[in-house]
């Protein structure tokens, strides 16, 4: 074989396998972030309400981004009080926000999945004809913990539960309820399911990690964690797929030749 050949060979070789591996991306995130089970806060004996047990992530290749979040919570939202201070009631515990930050690191948070712009709306989700909705993916530049949010409440965790002030109108983006937990079933849980496109967000598409984090309002369980974003290699340009197509070709004739060797 003369050096053209070799050198051609290799490189075709390269690129076919090349394209392979772009066409077989089909997510950019496809993780699984775990919460540790049975560290969850809460009255004696009550603990497991608030109960998270993961949060599955997906990243698919046109863009739609799935968090799917586990957690006995679900049928209790604005149901758990937090008590008052100086006479003031610092509210019922409810659902929180969907944070995300861009940058890899837990905080700070640029991004959420807002459920809704009004507490009076948040609180009606423990009715079930609301669990199916539409919520909004917005930019944000600052967080509530858990103690702003229920008034400096003593019986509340400390931990970033819903967006603070929010940039711009956002996308509308939906999120639903899927229903597992059935009475007092500790171990099957609901899934609070986001679901959002990021096509054209300058933040996400540059992004190498992502970090999303998710509680209750009171924080008594958490669920949060790092995400890497597996980009594949461009799209193979038109030179590549020829030398594709050429590469093919080669083989099945130095195929056809071996084959024409052996019968003589």
């Amino acid at each position: 074989m003369t050096l053209i050949k070799k050198i051609f060979k290799t490189l075709a070789v390269t690129a076919l396998f090349s394209s392979a591996n772009v066409l077989a991306a089909d997510f950019l995130v496809d993780t699984t972030i775990t919460d540790s089970i049975g560290d969850a806060h809460g009255p004696s004996g009550k603990e497991w309400v608030y109960e998270i047990e993961k949060m599955d992530v997906q990243w698919a290749s046109n863009d739609l981004i799935t968090v799917d979040v586990y957690t006995n919570f679900v049928d209790y939202n604005n149901e758990k009080g937090t008590g008052s201070t100086n006479g003031v009631s610092n509210g019922n515990i409810v659902l929180g926000d969907l944070l995300i930050s861009t940058n890899g690191d837990n905080t700070p948070f640029n991004y959420a999945f807002v459920l809704s712009d009004t507490d009076r709306e948040r609180k009606k989700y423990y009715q079930k004809s609301h669990w199916d909705n539409t919520g909004t993916l917005t930019e944000i530049d600052s967080t509530l913990t858990s103690k702003q949010y229920h008034n400096d409440s003593s019986s509340v965790q400390d931990g970033q539960v819903i967006a603070g002030n929010k940039i711009g109108t956002g996308i509308d983006s939906a999120w639903s309820v899927d229903r597992q937990n059935t009475g007092s079933n500790r171990d099957n849980y609901d899934v609070i399911s986001f679901s959002f496109n990021v096509n054209g967000i300058d933040a996400f598409q540059n992004a190498s990690q992502l970090a999303f984090s998710w509680a209750m309002s009171c924080a008594n369980d958490m669920v949060h964690g790092v995400v890497n974003v597996n980009r594949p290699t461009s799209v193979p340009e038109p030179t590549t797929w020829l030398l594709m197509l050429l590469a093919l070709v080669f083989m099945a004739k130095k195929h056809s030749k071996k084959a024409n060797d052996f019968s003589a």
